[in-house]
């Protein structure tokens, strides 16, 4: 069994939500919304080439009418299907209501802020036991506003109905040994060892964000920032695969602020 965090393609339509105060705009931690939803409406930021599955806001997964008529049969115990207004499509924000306690947290790697709470994880492993077979989708409490798992039986349905834009990327493989869990931490750090041992000149990170906008791609440590073709800001995380996860952030995290920064040879980019 394999499990997968939802990420969009870059070829996916982007969308802007118009009204801030809506509700579209909270906390999505797993709680029922559908008492109190209205629709609102989204518009095209930039067309692109796929809108079965338009990005928006990180964990909160969009779908247009044809995906959400195949999908809702096999998802509706799990999520809450809520309408959107939308001047040509038919769309739908996916509410995942299924929180799951699934956690291995003797054998993930745990980030702690300095009074020891959990900050963050930097490995999650995943108890099987805790998922049930049939699930599709699922959200774990501690990144709930911000993560959708899903596992194959999802992958499958969108594969065999060719719905286009997600990036089915493993987060976690049952299957996976020890042995390939050890020789992929090695990997990962003689990445990050390798870019500490490469940068060129370095710059403090007002500077390095002015680099930014003149096209540069600038890299410090895991993290890595650039612009999209758009002109959009974009900031990314090396993962334990070599993959980066990229987000377009509301803030950037202070430690970044004290990092130094040096631009991305070919061989990171």
């Amino acid at each position: 069994m394999k499990l997968y965090e939802l990420r969009h393609k870059d070829s996916c339509m982007e969308l802007q939500i118009l009204d801030w105060d809506h509700e579209l705009a909270s906390r999505f931690s797993g709680d029922i919304k559908g008492g109190i939803w209205t629709p609102t409406t989204v518009k095209t930021l930039y067309k692109k080439r796929h809108s079965d599955f338009p990005s928006l806001i990180i964990g909160k997964p969009i779908i247009n009418g044809n995906v959400k008529t195949v999908l809702e049969s096999y998802i509706s115990k799990e999520v809450e299907i809520l309408p959107l207004k939308h001047d040509e499509l038919e769309l739908y924000v996916i509410n995942v209501t299924n929180v799951l306690d699934c956690v291995d947290w003797n054998r993930s790697d745990i980030r702690k802020k300095r009074d020891g709470s959990w900050a963050g994880f930097d490995n999650i492993v995943f108890d099987f036991i805790k998922i049930p077979a049939d699930t599709y989708m699922f959200k774990i409490k501690e990144t709930a506003t911000v993560e959708v798992f899903v596992t194959d039986l999802f992958k499958q349905v969108v594969e065999e109905h060719k719905f286009k834009g997600l990036n089915f990327n493993v987060v976690y493989d049952s299957e996976f040994t020890q042995e390939k869990e050890d020789e992929q931490q090695r990997l990962y750090e003689q990445a990050l060892e390798s870019i500490e041992q490469n940068k060129g000149k370095e710059y403090a990170y007002e500077d390095a964000r002015e680099l930014v906008d003149q096209g540069k791609t600038m890299i410090s440590g895991r993290w890595k920032m650039k612009l999209d073709d758009q002109g959009q800001f974009w900031l990314g995380e090396l993962l334990k695969d070599l993959s980066y996860q990229w987000m377009m952030p509301t803030y950037i995290p202070p430690v970044l602020l004290l990092e130094s920064w040096h631009e991305s040879n070919l061989l990171e980019q």
